[in-house]
């Protein structure tokens, strides 16, 4: 019998061998043969109370680690197992990690830390990572491609929902909330927003912006 952390796998496995095109998906950055594949994601357990949802993967060639070397040359199965080795090394705790390039991963634990009131070491036992779109873009800053949110929305974002059942879903700046709020007739889920855990707040306002925020999500709980 086949599990729900079987299924994602596969579902994630299809996702970083994802064979659509720029002409489909118009401004990605993808090149799988060369080690930039789709990715973006990661669970532990299924269901979750709050997935988080980003816009999309950072750059692959940011930080002191190029992680193409990691996947360049791997498909099917080697490829998305490569990557969760990669991601078992930094998800535990991101915290001893010395690289500016993950200032992402732990602001935004110590961020779900906080509003689930867990260890940050075991926030992946009630969360889980995705990005609204799963490739990378060159320019980061530049807007994802309506084209593009809808088609990843459609092929895999719909299909992890089904299988991670979230409760909320907290997204990562107001690019992923407004799409995701314009199509909550589909979902059925609240949307709480947080600015992108890459801006962070003002120190003297981060204290109430965060207990507002927790108190938003911790109503569907």
């Amino acid at each position: 019998m086949t599990t729900v952390a079987q299924t994602l796998d596969n579902l994630y496995t299809r996702c970083m061998n994802c064979a659509n095109t720029v002409a489909l998906c118009p401004g990605v950055w993808k090149n799988i043969a060369s080690g930039i594949p789709p990715r973006g994601f990661f669970f532990k357990v299924a269901p979750v109370q709050l997935l988080d949802v980003a816009k999309n993967p950072g750059h692959p060639l940011k930080g002191k680690k190029d992680e193409r070397k990691l996947y360049r040359g791997r498909t099917g199965g080697d490829l998305f197992r490569a990557y969760r080795d990669y991601q078992q090394k930094l998800y535990p705790d991101p915290g001893q990690v010395r690289e500016p390039s993950i200032r992402f991963h732990k602001t935004l634990f110590r961020y779900i830390s906080y509003f689930l009131d867990i260890p940050p070491t075991d926030i992946y036992l009630h969360a889980a990572h995705t990005n609204l779109v799963k490739c990378s873009t060159r320019n980061e800053q530049s807007r994802l491609k309506q084209k593009t949110m809808e088609q990843c929305y459609a092929q895999y974002f719909l299909a992890e929902l089904d299988l991670l059942r979230p409760k909320v879903l907290l997204a990562l700046g107001r690019e992923v909330e407004r799409f995701l709020v314009e199509r909550q007739s589909d979902h059925g889920l609240p949307v709480v927003y947080i600015k992108h855990p890459s801006y962070r707040y003002r120190r003297e306002d981060e204290a109430r912006i965060l207990g507002g925020i927790k108190q938003q999500i911790v109503v569907h709980l």
